[in-house]
């Protein structure tokens, strides 16, 4: 895929727009670079495994005008109309199997339709296990594991790329005026649709192995130089 002139930047939220991996605190300097992309008239679309409600009140504050991608892929917001591009909704069994291996629910659960999330209890023995033995269970029945960073996701599609796709259709764009960045595991499918690819330097191992530009600082600010590198090709583009 040959990158062209950027029209947009998926992004995703946590560990990406935040201070750093595995904090929760918006950079302030995210916050320069999505303004710094929209003056530019590059749209931003935040992309996130939070509910709908939160991803789409941090994209109203944060001035981000591209669609909201939210529940890692499965639902996604356009001019006033919700999108869902997954079905199903995770099973009762599968979110009691996940809580009696001692993972913990999350707050947003109720205002969640295809996926559910469940935070890591400090002390818990073995998280890979945890999430094979998830993994395991939830391929029986249709449904997908993912690893965050911050949270473990039952999700009743295939990832994040999915919702992204639908997003920049709604647009009226191509995968080739699509740049994305993100941190996790969760991102690595988004990160491979875009025509360019970025991440934070504390990103994930694997994302910082798989994508085209990686940041010299973390979160946030690594956001914010992503954010200045698409601006500085699309210059030299036109």
């Amino acid at each position: 895929m040959v990158a062209g002139l950027f029209r947009a930047i998926a992004a995703d939220i946590d560990g990406t727009l935040t201070l750093r991996r595995g904090d929760v605190r918006l950079s302030v300097n995210a916050i320069k670079g999505v303004r710094e992309a929209e003056r530019a008239g590059v749209k931003v679309i935040l992309v996130s495994g939070n509910s709908l409600p939160v991803t789409l009140g941090l994209r109203t504050y944060l001035g981000a005008s591209g669609p909201a991608v939210a529940e890692n892929g499965c639902l996604v917001f356009h001019e006033g109309q919700v999108i869902h591009v997954c079905e199903g909704r995770v099973p009762q069994e599968l979110v009691d199997e996940a809580k009696s291996l001692g993972l913990i629910e999350s707050w947003q659960n109720p205002y969640r339709v295809h996926d559910v999330a469940f935070h890591v209890p400090r002390g818990l023995r073995s998280l890979d296990r945890v999430i094979a033995e998830l993994r395991e269970s939830a391929s029986r029945r249709g449904m997908s594991v993912l690893w965050s960073g911050y949270a473990v996701h039952i999700n009743a599609g295939r990832g994040k790329a999915v919702g992204v796709a639908k997003a920049i259709e709604l647009l009226g764009l191509g995968p080739e005026e699509v740049a994305a960045i993100g941190d996790g595991e969760n991102d690595l499918d988004m990160l491979r649709l875009a025509a360019f690819s970025g991440c934070p330097s504390d990103a994930a191992d694997v994302v910082r192995a798989s994508v085209k530009f990686v940041a010299t600082r973390p979160g946030g600010s690594g956001f914010l130089e992503f954010v200045r590198e698409v601006l500085r090709r699309n210059r030299e583009f036109i």
